[in-house]
């Protein structure tokens, strides 16, 4: 649903205005990666614009959400790869979730031995959850700098090539997943995932079918994120503790007509049909949005819908500009 002209443009000043003062602090003195986080954060106001105005969400948070993830992969994985760049990457949370308990132990060392004020890279973890209880499942489709990845590729296609329908015991594969990561990179004292699994290992070239497959080739004959729907373990973590998150997407069963266009258009198999006269939303909903732009009787909706999309925008903004403004001036030759 549109809003008015005056009140889009509040929300634009409300969400530079924090985003600009989050800058300045994190810039420090350095004045050229301030106004990189300054025009960053103009970028992500004025996107927000755009959804709070049209009352279109899922086309302007896939154009932010795979940009991102175009940055991401430009400064931390092609760059590196090429040996252009040394830029440490961001702690990854998808090595996070399979790591949760030694990141416990570890904390529970910490406080038995007297060293609580000792953080580690595994103490980040507080970073993600809180991030989780924020705006919860909707990380994965806002903030995730891997997960733009395979949206990018899953919209190269005008229509599925394939149609790919995943029975309810597949869909629950990842928290399955996520449930062996855990108990074998505490018993080994590694993160597991990342020693054997991960797909973004550009080095790596063992992982290679897997990003090949999984999140390049399968999205573009399916238009769906396969590998954040089937694999990932971090969303399968998510997907229990947004629980918590006040959150979600609901469908008014009394607006709903059936037509089913929400089910054929979720593109991580979170819409369940229960029968001819009811779907449901799973822990799987990420809040990208798409179900409720493709509803033709405006019966799909989130709970809380312009606070979430506000904070959804607020972190993604901080998240993203922790590297995009940085490499942004890399292009120009400024740093």
């Amino acid at each position: 649903m549109r809003k008015p002209l005056r009140a889009s443009i509040v929300f634009l000043v409300i969400l530079f205005t924090a985003l600009s003062i989050l800058s300045f602090i994190s810039a420090k003195n350095d004045r050229p990666l301030f106004y990189a986080k300054l025009l960053w954060s103009l970028a992500i106001s004025c996107l927000g614009f755009c959804i709070y105005r049209s009352g279109t969400i899922s086309r302007y948070r896939s154009i932010l959400f795979i940009l991102i993830a175009f940055f991401f992969f430009l400064e931390f994985k092609l760059f590196r790869f090429l040996s252009f760049t040394s830029a440490a990457s961001p702690y990854c949370h998808i090595a996070q979730a399979p790591t949760l308990l030694n990141f416990i132990y570890s904390q529970f060392l910490a406080l038995a031995g007297g060293g609580w004020r000792v953080w580690g890279a595994l103490t980040l973890g507080f970073l993600w959850l809180g991030i989780m209880f924020t705006i919860g499942q909707g990380i994965c489709s806002w903030v995730c700098f891997y997960g733009g990845i395979d949206e990018a590729c899953s919209k190269i296609a005008r229509k599925p090539l394939v149609r790919l329908k995943i029975p309810r015991p597949w869909r629950d594969f990842p928290i399955a997943f996520l449930i062996f990561l855990l108990i074998v990179s505490f018993l080994q004292g590694l993160p597991v995932f990342c020693v054997w699994f991960c797909p973004f290992k550009m080095t790596a070239v063992l992982f290679w079918p897997v990003l090949i497959g999984f999140v390049i080739i399968l999205p573009i004959l399916t238009k769906k994120r396969t590998f954040c729907s089937l694999i990932c373990p971090f969303g399968a973590l998510v997907s229990i503790c947004g629980k918590v998150s006040p959150y979600r997407v609901i469908i008014n069963k009394e607006k709903c007509i059936r037509c089913g266009k929400c089910l054929d258009a979720c593109p991580v198999f979170a819409i369940e049909n229960k029968g001819p006269d009811e779907y449901k939303i799973s822990n799987f909903c990420n809040m990208c949005g798409k179900c409720i732009d493709v509803c033709p009787a405006d019966a799909i909706n989130i709970l809380y819908r312009q606070i979430f999309i506000f904070l959804a925008l607020l972190v993604t903004g901080v998240i993203s500009g922790s590297f995009v403004p940085r490499l942004l001036l890399q292009l120009i030759g400024l740093k």
